[in-house]
């Protein structure tokens, strides 16, 4: 491979060994290459930093790297010296040496042979945590609707997944990512991490076929960690190759495709729909068999209830001659009557008009009894009513000193207070009595 330089950049003023650093890295910065060669010198220090020296083979040339710790655990990869390696990552000039270093980002065995060890070793190391049991794989559930989805948003196999996923409400939260060669791996973990965060009924993660190398991030110990420790099921569709990703084991299920695995988590709704279907079919096969079976029943019947209605209105309409009859013969009485009728109505008239003059008699004499004994006609003649709390007075021995007493006349009530009472003696009554 080729590498185009940058163009030349000239200055005719001097400038100080740090700014001249500093052009260089910011130049170095911008090249991002990944460089073959063989392991020598390999250092690990304390703080888990690797140090290294990467030599051409053919030519003898070398450049100091370094891998900081983080980067190296998320690779995966155990590098010895004497292994030939692909390192992916940049370079810069450490300015208390003035030495170059590049800074590896990603680390992958070089050739087939280096890629299938490392990924022995590996799955070696995983099985005997169990981590490829069939035991510690949880069941989808039948229905969910809560789907998290871990893809490149570019590349087909999100398209073939949402396509075959079905019309059933599910609720899809979609994580972009790289899903292609070393470089993914830093992206899966993180889209992990985010898809810990949500309420998921099953994680998915799909991408499409590919070579060993290009699925090489699905073959990494720290990502099949956390799809083990996912709190939700797992269903990876990360393609195939000969060997099986170790991604792929570890998910509680896999499928080869993207399709597979919409048509998997579609399956429980897909078959309550058939479930469904075949028991309306058995319902309505039934009730044809009931009323084939039971036809000749439901005819008798039918002829049953039509002679029924016929005597009911055969009996009508006997009943409305025998109406129509008698209403004749009424007709035919009253016309012979109809004389005899009038001359009792004049009889009957005479006698209420006589009723009606004595009663009106009777009633004049008692409005004079009435009006004689109108006790305000009494009142206009000089006399007056006594009552103490609505009752009337007719004695003195119903009556105290200092008593409130209301004397009513013909045109108004005095309220009066007892000062005094003064009765006579029974003889000088009947002396004025008499």
């Amino acid at each position: 491979m080729s590498v185009s330089a940058p163009k030349s950049i000239v200055s005719n003023e001097p400038i100080s060994v740090s700014d001249y650093i500093s052009v260089i890295n910011e130049l170095l910065s911008r090249i991002n290459l990944k460089v073959l060669g063989e392991v020598c010198e390999m250092k690990t220090a304390s703080s888990g930093h690797v140090y290294l020296s990467l030599k051409d083979e053919q030519t003898g040339d070398v450049i100091n790297c370094a891998i900081w710790s983080s980067v190296y655990r998320m690779c995966g990869v155990k590098i010895e010296n004497g292994m030939k390696v692909i390192l992916s990552g940049t370079a810069d000039v450490y300015r208390a040496r003035g030495t170059l270093t590049f800074k590896v980002k990603t680390v992958e065995p070089a050739g087939e042979g280096a890629l299938k060890k490392a990924y022995e070793e590996l799955k070696a190391k995983l099985s005997k945590e169990g981590f490829f049991d069939v035991d510690r794989k949880r069941e989808l559930p039948a229905y969910p609707q809560k789907i998290g989805v871990i893809t490149s948003e570019k590349g087909a196999a999100v398209h073939d997944f949402i396509n075959n996923l079905g019309k059933f409400g599910f609720k899809v939260s979609i994580c972009d990512s790289r899903v292609e060669g070393q470089e993914a791996v830093e992206d899966l973990l993180k889209s992990i991490k985010v898809m810990k965060k949500k309420d998921l009924d099953v994680l998915v993660i799909v991408r499409g076929g590919g070579s060993l190398q290009s699925l090489m991030a699905f073959d990494n110990e720290m990502l099949v960690r956390e799809i083990v420790n996912f709190p939700a099921p797992v269903v990876a569709g990360i393609g195939h190759h000969e060997d099986i990703t170790l991604a792929a084991l570890a998910a509680d299920v896999s499928e080869s495709t993207p399709t597979a695995v919409a048509n998997k988590i579609s399956w429980g709704y897909v078959k309550a729909l058939d479930t469904v279907l075949l028991y309306e079919k058995r319902i309505e096969d039934y009730y044809k068999d009931v009323l084939y079976k039971n036809k000749e029943e439901v005819a008798s019947y039918v002829e049953k209830v039509t002679l029924f209605f016929k005597k009911i209105l055969d009996e009508y309409k006997r009943s409305e001659d025998r109406i129509r009859q008698v209403v004749l013969n009424s007709s035919y009485l009253l016309r012979g009557k109809k004389e005899k009728i009038k001359g009792m109505e004049e009889s009957i008239f005479s006698e209420f008009r006589m009723a009606l003059n004595e009663t009106k008699f009777k009633l004049e004499k008692y409005e004079e009894i009435i009006s004689g004994n109108d006790p305000e006609k009494q009142l206009r003649l000089g006399y007056a009513i006594i009552k103490k709390d609505e009752k009337v007075i007719k004695s003195i021995n119903q009556l105290k000193e200092n008593e409130l007493i209301g004397t009513t006349f013909f045109d108004g009530k005095v309220v009066s207070k007892i000062k005094k009472i003064i009765k006579e003696n029974k003889n000088e009554q009947k002396r004025k009595s008499k």
